[in-house]
């Protein structure tokens, strides 16, 4: 079904979404316009900005629209006004370059000082274990020349005698390269950055992506324990989620595994940093991109623990609606421990079974007081 928007340009409705790739699927945008929430960006064959929103009219699919159609249809607020333009300097979108771009709007205060405060919170965080990921690293080439952690903190030493012999100790590990110590130092900053978003798995505390897929995997089993219990249709719809959200976190854990394999030498950094850094960066993009759009249905699922059967079952029933949609480059490339068969089949009935419960229509009211919960999020 397609009707022409007052832009000129054509808004699609399409019944049978199963995107290709995570491109194809597009980038979930943190937006606080009820009707727009978790809608998903991408650009089309012209390179211009379209959105995918779930269908909130009585009937299945989904809907494609224009950015410069939205105001045709609904009224934005100045947070999501100002989160395009931000996203509009973009090269290129990445669920961790959306992330970026709406903590820095959420920072101005446009949303209000609680979650300004924690904008600033979170880019806090952000840095400090971006120190400690780098910190390991270092710890981790010290050992090739038989330094330990605790050689840098001995009694008796200052932070510039630590400094000191930490200096001396990379500058060892560069002339196994015969490169610069400062090069040394900028090879570790910039594997660093790439890895911090999932952090190391020696790491005293889990980095932020992995953290996510933990509150997943209990996110998958609360969802289970739900429709195990539940005696109405929503039961139903509990099961399809907790299915996908399985299959989710099995192949993020795959992708996590991997990375941890890769980032386990770090003679690797001395050796062939540019390889490293390669397939880090596109070990956690891939990760990224599979929990793209997760954490906001996990606190929705957390948001209703303690209420009753019904707050649940009208939660499980949008849940499904919003539910992130799996790749198919990214199934094909699963291990045997995933029943690609039946994801496929789960997949295809995911409109059928949606529309089968319910209207299709979101709870707006819901939605809304789940707002200042987005915008508090990592």
């Amino acid at each position: 079904m397609t009707d022409q928007g007052d832009s000129g340009r054509t808004r699609k409705m399409m019944e049978d979404f199963a995107p290709a790739t995570f491109e194809e699927r597009g980038v979930t945008v943190p937006f606080t316009t009820p009707l727009l929430s978790q809608a998903r960006l991408r650009r089309d064959q012209d390179d211009r900005f379209e959105f995918l929103l779930p269908n909130f009219t009585a009937g299945k699919g989904t809907y494609v629209l224009p950015w410069k159609g939205l105001p045709n249809v609904m009224t934005l607020t100045l947070h999501d006004r100002l989160l395009f333009e931000e996203i509009e300097q973009l090269e290129t979108h990445s669920p961790e370059q959306i992330r970026a771009c709406a903590l820095t709007v959420q920072a101005t205060g446009v949303c209000g000082p609680e979650p300004a405060t924690r904008a600033a919170e979170l880019r806090d965080q952000d840095g400090q274990y971006l120190v400690l990921t780098q910190f390991i690293l270092v710890t981790e080439l010290l050992k090739l020349v038989n330094i330990s952690a605790a050689d840098l903190l001995r009694p008796g030493m200052t932070a510039d005698d630590s400094k000191r012999v930490a200096r001396q100790a990379l500058a060892k590990v560069a002339a196994m390269v015969d490169i610069p110590p400062d090069d040394m130092t900028t090879r570790v900053d910039q594997i660093g950055e790439a890895v911090a978003p999932v952090g190391l798995p020696q790491a005293p505390k889990s980095g932020r992506l992995r953290a996510l897929a933990d509150r997943l995997q209990a996110f998958a089993q609360g969802t289970q324990n739900f429709a195990d219990t539940d005696p109405s249709e929503a039961a139903m719809l509990g099961n399809y989620i907790a299915t996908v959200a399985n299959h989710t976190l099995t192949l993020a854990r795959q992708r996590i595994g991997k990375l941890d394999a890769a980032c386990r030498d770090a003679r690797q950094i001395v050796n062939d940093a540019p390889k490293l850094h390669r397939v880090i960066a596109e070990s956690v993009g891939r990760i990224s991109w599979l929990l793209d759009g997760w954490e906001f249905l996990i606190a929705m699922w957390e948001s209703v623990k303690d209420e009753p059967s019904a707050t649940k079952q009208t939660t499980i029933t949008d849940i499904s609606r919003l539910l992130p949609m799996i790749p198919k480059e990214e199934i094909s490339a699963a291990t045997d421990a995933l029943d690609l068969d039946a994801i496929q089949r789960l997949q295809k009935k995911w409109v059928r079974v949606n529309q089968d419960w319910r209207t299709g229509v979101l709870d707006m009211d819901a939605v809304m007081r789940l707002e200042s919960l987005k915008a508090a999020m990592g």
